[in-house]
């Protein structure tokens, strides 16, 4: 016995393989918001796990390099947090301190003029809000910047705006600025 389908049944059924597709499709939309969820946490976690190796490659020798160039540094802290109420308004990955000068340092794995730029945001972020518990009040501070490669001469935009640089040489950092570089001040008043 043959069952013929009605206009009816046909629409009815284009009706409902419509809506189990656009359920497949959100379920499918969900699984890989999902997804890209956790490749961002992991993809963060390499990320912080590979700026920590960087800062620990640059930490040991960093007090002897700015001491060649004239600045001796008697404390080093790192993830120097300026806050606003309980907002973060500004994080630093090295502060170098003595009674008189201190360095704030930005250290990346991969170091970009984007980079540059925000780090001479956050030299003047410092002088409107200084950290909890480090009085900087009077003290000059200077911008450095280090990485372990640097994208699209960074480092020579780093420079003309006054920053000290700091590269990966084999398995040694050094300051890469020349004897005619003159370091750009900010006052902490």
């Amino acid at each position: 016995m043959k069952t013929e389908l009605t206009k009816q049944d046909i629409l009815e059924l284009f009706d409902r393989q419509a809506k189990e597709f656009h359920q497949r499709m959100l379920d499918s939309d969900k699984s890989m918001e999902k997804s890209r969820k956790e490749f961002d946490k992991r993809l963060g976690e390499l990320a912080g796990t590979w700026g920590k190796f960087v800062a620990e490659m640059v930490k040991p020798k960093i007090i002897e390099l700015f001491k060649d160039k004239g600045i001796e540094i008697r404390t080093t802290l790192q993830n120097v947090v300026g806050l606003i109420g309980d907002e973060k308004y500004y994080e630093i990955d090295l502060l170098l301190i003595n009674s008189e000068i201190a360095v704030a340092v930005e250290i990346k794995s991969s170091l970009s003029s984007e980079d540059v730029k925000e780090h001479l945001e956050r030299l003047k972020k410092i002088q409107l809000v200084q950290p909890d518990r480090i009085n900087l009040h009077g003290v000059t501070l200077y911008g450095a910047v280090a990485g372990m490669i640097v994208e699209n001469d960074a480092d020579r935009y780093a420079y003309k705006q006054g920053l000290f640089v700091l590269r990966q040489k084999g398995n040694l950092v050094e300051i890469i600025n020349d004897e005619k570089f003159v370091p750009k001040e900010w006052k902490i008043e």
